[in-house]
């Protein structure tokens, strides 16, 4: 059972490439990825606010506690193996505010910067945010 299981949006380039990103740092396979758009995941994780895991990526540890967007990966850099520096700094008090400011106005604004991906409207959805 993986430590770790994100939510993320399967739509959204910038998303899978994060977790393109993810899958191949984590060699001991401490993270389940999970798209969003997969019928099962609203099964598992009703918990999970499925707008709000669609304007900022959510992660459910083991316990159950979610995290979202900054915090959540904060959790995925504590699993993957060399990455604890960044995970803690995420957390750093001021830093942890400017990361928060910029992973959201980075939310709000990807899928304005993979147009090409959109060719068939499925960001839409989120263009106007």
């Amino acid at each position: 059972m993986p430590e770790l299981t994100v939510l993320y949006d399967g739509a959204c380039g910038l998303c899978r490439a994060g977790v393109a990103r993810v899958r191949s740092l984590d060699s001991r396979g401490r993270i389940e990825l999970a798209d969003l758009h997969q019928a099962e995941v609203a099964a598992r994780f009703p918990q999970v606010d499925r707008q709000e895991a669609l304007r900022a990526m959510q992660a459910v540890d083991s316990a159950g506690r979610i995290y979202s967007g900054v915090d959540a990966w904060a959790r995925i850099g504590r699993a993957l193996p060399g990455w604890g520096l960044i995970s803690w700094l995420l957390l750093v008090p001021g830093f942890h505010w400017v990361a928060q400011h910029v992973y959201a106005w980075v939310a709000r604004n990807r899928y304005r910067w993979n147009k090409q991906l959109c060719a068939n409207g499925s960001c839409s959805l989120h263009a106007g945010h």
